[in-house]
């Protein structure tokens, strides 16, 4: 975890991508000056392992999952780990706010994000998802099969890489769409690199998050927060 510096103002949940840890994300919300705009960082581990596709050894996931089958989601995996989850974003909005706490995840752990953020039961702030991918039913992954009343209409920002060779680009456009249609203010931000982390991400999520957690957060390489402020 990672704490503000200064008052605790919102709170970003971040859920890593098959094969990485913690920290990969906490480097992210590092580099994004998160903590000097009062933002706690959360970042749980996946609980499974499961051997890799390029070497065999066993590496975190939040379910069993596939990169080259993307559209076969484990239902019951999911679901088994929605529920840990689902209350430790509960205790995280008992200490700031449900208003002001955001779910945020790349790759498996941005589908993971986006069913845990939808399916809460109280009002967030907003979801932030890099290189998300488009489960074939995404209601069908939903407790209620669609989002909870309370998250109806959530804003959600989705970048992805238009090199992405693990998670092609149409999968976030694809669902893009989809949550428009359902009514969903999205922000979509398109960046030149391939399947990394929030990679090239500058003035776009410090921009939406600053809305939805209702705090500044300073632009990568800019000002920080009380600057930017006055």
């Amino acid at each position: 975890m990672t704490e503000p510096v200064g008052p605790h103002r919102a709170t970003v949940v971040w859920l890593h991508g098959i094969g990485q840890v913690p920290g990969d994300l906490a480097e992210v919300a590092d580099r994004l000056r998160l903590d000097r705009a009062g933002v706690r960082g959360v970042f749980p581990r996946a609980p499974v392992t499961a051997p890799s596709l390029l070497t065999g050894l066993p590496v975190s996931c939040w379910f069993p999952q596939s990169v080259l089958a993307l559209d076969r989601i484990d239902v019951e995996g999911l679901a088994a780990v929605l529920t840990p989850l689902t209350a430790l974003l509960t205790a995280e909005t008992a200490r700031v706010g449900a208003a002001r706490t955001l779910v945020a995840g790349f790759s498996q752990g941005a589908t993971v994000a986006l069913t845990l953020a939808l399916g809460h039961p109280e009002r967030l702030a907003g979801t932030a998802l890099y290189a998300p991918y488009l489960p074939p039913d995404l209601p069908a992954l939903l407790p209620g099969g669609g989002p909870a009343p309370a998250n109806e209409r959530l804003p959600v920002w989705i970048g992805h890489g238009a090199r992405d060779w693990v998670v092609p680009e149409r999968s976030g456009e694809g669902l893009r769409d989809l949550l428009a249609s359902w009514g969903h203010p999205v922000t979509w931000q398109r960046y030149p690199g391939g399947h990394e982390p929030f990679a090239g991400v500058r003035a776009s999520l410090p921009d939406f998050l600053g809305s939805v957690l209702g705090t500044p957060v300073p632009h990568v390489g800019g000002p920080g927060p009380t600057a930017r402020a006055s």
